[in-house]
């Protein structure tokens, strides 16, 4: 067998090269293979995955050194009941114990829950001025409803039902089911839902008030997502400030949304995702550095080193904001300068080399010069955050909701979730209790707008109980 001449230099690097090309395509070939199948899982949108310099997950409950919290004692006037439990001999011996000793557990749990029954004897009368009959109303009362009807729900258990089905995402048939078997109270989800409907006629000058309230705030966080009213597509808008959400049910994803929700004399700071609905908004606009990350994130396997070090100048950008009040007026405004001419000089090069450049680099150079004086707006405005964070965990409800319980049937359906989510939303912000507001509204026919803030703040609910 004739032996094989030994190859050249070159010829060697040629084979060692061919060699680690053959790794990355393979490489490439998985990767490219995980994203298509991970696009088709019922669980994608909602999984955390591990990329490639974080393979390994977090590890589970509280940092190292971090102050134990635990649940305080309870006090002797707290405690409404004690149970000695003797143990005299050994269960499995059955010989007495000796060097006996005695501990101490605490245990909370509800009484038993039994639904409070009211007669209300109602008084009427015929006005012979006015020629009309009148009836008395108590404030207790949820409906003038007599005779066949006049077996009614009362205010506590209606607003309750209302909070879990738009707050919550609860369906009404669930919480019928929940009420019977720990509350021994039946209703039906049909009862449920011509008193939302009511409930949200009462709170209609709430809502109103809301969105002006929305529309004088400086800085607004919007996002939309999918929904359905019927067999029809549909869009669940948000729109959010520090102290009031408004939540939108729409067959549009156009900017008539924005300016419908915004009206035309909004001048704070819109901070949108860079969707299409919002470049037509004369607004003054902030983008969420956030999904700019991400897709640059995303885009590390298909670009260069040298693009992928962009990202970094969005991060410290990011991370000299959160220094701000660290620095001095003159140092932070001298690094602000600095990065604003390295993002100036990323976007002059790549339009200088634009034939040159993959579609993907193409798009994103476009979309960043689209919109150039939106990405870096949180440097020159302290008020103005750097992502759109807000408003997608403003959405979340919406999505679990969507998820769990469907969206809405029909359009007053979908009216009814935008008026009573946005007020129930906006008290949980704020730190107050829908109920307090509800329990306003129950009272009478034609309410006024309530102002979440004049609400009472409801007690911290101490824990009777210690958990080791």
């Amino acid at each position: 067998m004739a032996a094989v001449p030994p190859q050249c230099a070159g010829c060697q690097e040629r084979d060692r090269h061919i060699l680690q090309l053959q790794r990355e395509i393979r490489k490439l070939r998985r990767q490219l293979d995980d994203r298509q199948r991970e696009q088709h899982r019922q669980a994608h949108p909602f999984r955390r995955a591990h990329t490639d310099d974080a393979t390994q997950p977090k590890k589970p409950g509280r940092a190292k050194g971090h102050k134990a919290d635990l649940r305080p004692t309870p006090t002797p006037e707290q405690i409404d009941r004690i149970i000695d439990v003797p143990l005299e001999e050994c269960p499995m011996c059955h010989v007495p114990l000796t060097e006996q000793d005695q501990v101490v557990q605490y245990q909370t749990d509800l009484p038993p829950i039994v639904p409070i029954i009211t007669q209300f004897n109602i008084e009427t009368g015929w006005c012979p001025c006015c020629r009309q009959r009148w009836q008395g109303r108590h404030p207790e009362q949820t409906s003038d409803a007599k005779g066949a009807a006049g077996n009614t729900l009362g205010p506590v258990v209606l607003t309750m039902a209302a909070e879990m089905k738009h707050r919550l995402g609860v369906s009404y048939r669930k919480i019928c089911d929940f009420l019977q078997t720990y509350c021994n109270l039946k209703a039906c989800p049909a009862t449920f839902v011509r008193a939302e409907k009511r409930l949200a006629d009462l709170a209609r000058p709430t809502y109103d008030l809301l969105l002006d309230a929305l529309r004088r705030a400086q800085v607004v966080h919007a996002d939309e997502t999918g929904w359905r009213i019927g067999r029809v597509n549909a869009w669940l808008w948000v729109f959010s400030s520090k102290d009031a959400t408004i939540y939108a049910i729409r067959h549009s994803r156009g900017s008539d949304v924005p300016q419908d929700i915004l009206g035309p004399d909004f001048d704070g700071y819109l901070i949108v995702d860079g969707g299409k609905a919002y470049e037509l908004l004369s607004y003054t606009k902030g983008q969420c550095n956030g999904h700019l990350l991400r897709r640059l994130h995303n885009l590390k396997d298909i670009v260069c080193k040298r693009e992928q070090q962009f990202s970094t100048l969005f991060q410290e950008a990011i991370d000299l904001a959160q220094r701000r009040d660290e620095l001095t007026p003159e140092g932070y405004a001298r690094r602000v300068k600095e990065i604003d001419n390295r993002f100036e000089d990323w976007l002059l090069d790549r339009y200088g080399r634009y034939e040159s450049l993959s579609p993907e680099l193409k798009r994103l150079a476009k979309h960043l010069v689209n919109h150039r004086d939106e990405w870096l707006l949180f440097l020159h405005e302290p008020q103005v955050p750097p992502t759109n964070n807000h408003a997608e965990q403003m959405l979340r409800p919406a999505v679990i909701t969507r998820k769990i319980g469907g969206c809405n049937k029909n359009l007053w359906g979908a009216l009814v979730h935008s008026v009573l989510a946005s007020i129930m939303v906006t008290c949980h912000r704020q730190g107050k209790r829908f109920l307090d507001l509800a329990r306003q509204l129950w009272r009478s026919n034609d309410p006024p707008a309530i102002a979440v803030e004049t609400l009472p703040t409801p007690p911290v609910a101490e824990p009777l109980s210690q958990a080791g």
